[in-house]
């Protein structure tokens, strides 16, 4: 019963959400849909708090949440000053262990690290997504490209891990990962963007397809297991309970943080 209820929410939410997304991300005006990549990385940024950060100062989880969504408004406005700002973001939190350090110097060395380290994750990884929606002139079909791609990355992994899954691919991370299924979500995603290439985007390559279909086949489920990995450290089923039914935003975003930036480094290589 429990798991009919689940499975109701998670198609109510999608039903929701999905309409909003696709709309946005096909209006031209790219600060709409930055604006909600923001609002995203805000959320994500905090929930990853909620999960490195427990027993840490009061101050500490509000610092990653406002210094990392201003990182990801910065390396959309101004993507060429990205060296600059990653600087800022190393210094700005490296003044603030030292300010916070007191006697407990293994936790503030631990709070830096994972504050530096969730700036970049969760505020850089995510801003490729409206770097990649403001190019000219297929902005908004490379970033439905991400997202088609990641589902049928993870849908493929899903089905194949199912029905053919019998080696673990991270037993101690998550356990019902297998290899089978992350071929099978390779091969899917590599299919599902030749799909795209002959019905909705023909700038799209052969090379294309099979290069980021490929890559998205390993960073897909990198992503997913890096997620894992930060929810079982902190003995957490989900990194939240914003979407029914789905869990917190990472939950959602994981893999399509990792696809995401890849999609937008590989334009810049190939365009």
């Amino acid at each position: 019963m429990a798991s009919e209820r689940n499975l109701f929410l998670r198609i109510a939410s999608a039903l929701v959400a999905i309409p909003l997304l696709v709309v946005l991300v096909l209006w031209r005006e790219p600060l709409g849909f930055a604006a909600l990549v923001l609002l995203a990385a805000a959320i994500g940024l905090d929930e990853f708090a909620q999960l490195t950060q427990k027993g840490q100062p009061a101050s500490a989880r509000p610092s990653l949440v406002l210094i990392g969504t201003a990182f990801t408004a910065a390396l959309f406005l101004a993507p060429q000053l990205a060296h600059i700002l990653s600087i800022g973001v190393v210094v700005v939190f490296a003044l603030l262990a030292l300010i916070g350090a007191g006697a407990d110097l293994e936790a503030a060395g631990r709070r830096l690290g994972m504050s530096i380290f969730g700036t970049f994750y969760v505020g850089g990884l995510i801003a490729a997504l409206p770097l990649l929606h403001k190019l000219e002139p297929d902005g908004p079909r490379w970033v439905l490209t991400v997202f088609f791609l990641t589902f049928a990355n993870d849908t493929g992994a899903y089905a194949a891990g199912r029905t053919l899954g019998r080696n673990k691919l991270a037993p101690s991370i998550s356990p019902g990962k297998t290899v089978e299924g992350a071929v099978g979500g390779l091969l899917t995603g590599i299919a599902m963007l030749f799909v795209i290439r002959a019905f909705f985007f023909p700038a799209l390559t052969a090379f294309d397809a099979i290069v980021i279909g490929t890559v998205a086949g390993i960073l897909g489920p990198a992503g997913d297991l890096m997620e894992s990995m930060l929810k079982r450290a902190a003995g957490a089923k989900d990194s939240g309970r914003l979407i029914p039914g789905h869990g917190g935003v990472l939950d959602r975003i994981d893999a399509l943080l990792f696809i995401g930036a890849y999609v937008f480094v590989h334009t810049q290589l190939t365009r």
